[in-house]
This record gives structure tokens, sequence and C-alpha cells, in this order.
């Protein structure tokens, strides 16, 4: 995995971050996630610093301290977030409970001891363990469920790597959706997936009574 010396000139000129973030650090490299692009400077950069970031069709992370650069939402990535989301939506709402679903939100993974806010990943769905309508805070509690669905560059080690991450980090359950081969892999716990192909019902456990055809979360 390489990592580019020079943040602000992956950023331009027009880079936005705050007075803490600016100092250079006397760190070591951290060992990095195998997703995404590391911008490693030696400058410490925490969650409220992505969040002033201009727009330029990528999306950012933090991870312990640095930023990781990922591919922007494509159309097709897109489409397939929005029609996972409304599905379990629509589970929740006729449940009574309007505030279980969120896409593109950040979370703080922050370990204790670590720097506040020096770990933010952003599931493409979550579903939150309580029903509060959030706030503009990042969210502080793990979700219960966290759904990735996989761009194009993405590779399964990268994915399951993600997949383990959330799981020793509180995070319940994931999904991994590939719309290359129409597939979502279901994480229980770490080393424990199960492989569903279009012809085949999502449940869980987490949600009761709830089952959905594979072939919607592609098609809607």
């Amino acid at each position: 995995m390489s990592y580019d010396g020079n943040v602000h000139g992956a950023f331009g000129q027009n880079a936005v971050c705050s007075k803490k973030a600016r100092e250079l650090m006397q760190i070591s490299p951290p060992t990095f996630p195998p997703w995404g692009q590391p911008l490693y400077s030696g400058v410490f950069y925490t969650a409220d610093d992505v969040e002033r970031l201009p727009d330029d069709s990528y999306r950012y992370e933090v991870y312990q301290r640095v930023l990781i650069r990922m591919p922007g939402t494509g159309p097709e990535h897109g489409l397939i977030c929005q029609y996972i989301g409304r599905l379990l939506e629509g589970y929740w709402r006729s449940r009574g409970e309007m505030y279980r679903v969120l896409q593109n939100v950040g979370y703080d993974f922050t370990s204790p001891g670590d720097p506040p806010r020096t770990l933010m990943l952003v599931p493409d769905v979550a579903v939150t363990r309580d029903n509060v309508r959030p706030g503009p805070e990042i969210e502080q509690i793990p979700p219960l469920v966290a759904i990735e669905v996989a761009s194009p560059s993405d590779y399964r080690p990268g994915m399951e790597s993600r997949a383990t991450f959330y799981l020793t980090h509180g995070v319940q359950e994931v999904w991994n959706v590939w719309p290359r081969s129409r597939t979502v892999d279901i994480w229980t716990a770490p080393g424990t997936v199960m492989t569903m192909n279009d012809q085949q019902n999502i449940t869980s456990v987490l949600l009761p009574g709830w089952s959905c055809p594979v072939q919607q979360c592609f098609d809607g």
C-alpha cells in the first residue's frame, strides 16, 4: 500500500484544516488499513477536518489521524445504496421506528486513550441501535448493521478487512454487497461469513421477521 507524502497537493491549496490539525506531528506512519489510499503527511487530522474538506468527488475517512481517500460514489453504487436503504427503512417504519437507517454517515471508532475523533469510518448504509433522530455530530455509538457496497476498484481482502474492523469495534453484522457478481456477504463475526446470491433471500436475527430477495438490493 503506497501513500501520498503531500496531502495538501492532493486537496489543492484550498484544503481547510483546524489549527490543531495543521500541527506537524512527530509520529511514525501508522499501519494503514487495506482499503482506500492513505494520504500521510505527518499532519494530525480529525473527523472535524474531513467535514470541512472541499467537495472534490472523492470520499474521505480518518484512520489513526491519517486521511484515507476512496473513490467517489458512482451512479450504480449510489442507486444500490438507495435501494437497500429503502428496503430497510420500510421494515423499520412498519414497526413505527423512523430513524433506524442512515446513509453515508460518519461513525467515531476512536479507541480510548487516542486523540479524540481520529478514527472515523463512513458505512454506505447503517442500521442504528436506537430510534433517535440524529443530530449534526458524528455518531458515537457503533451501528447495529454496517453495509458496504463494493466499488469497481474494491477487492475482497480489503472489504473483508473492513468487515473485521467493524465487527471488532462494536458492529454486530456487516453486509458486503458485490454489484458485479450480484451477491451479498453477510458477516456475523470475524471469519464467519455467508454469501447470498440473487436467487436467495436475506434474513437477519437483528431484523426479526424481515426477509428480502437479494435481487431487490440490485434492482429495487
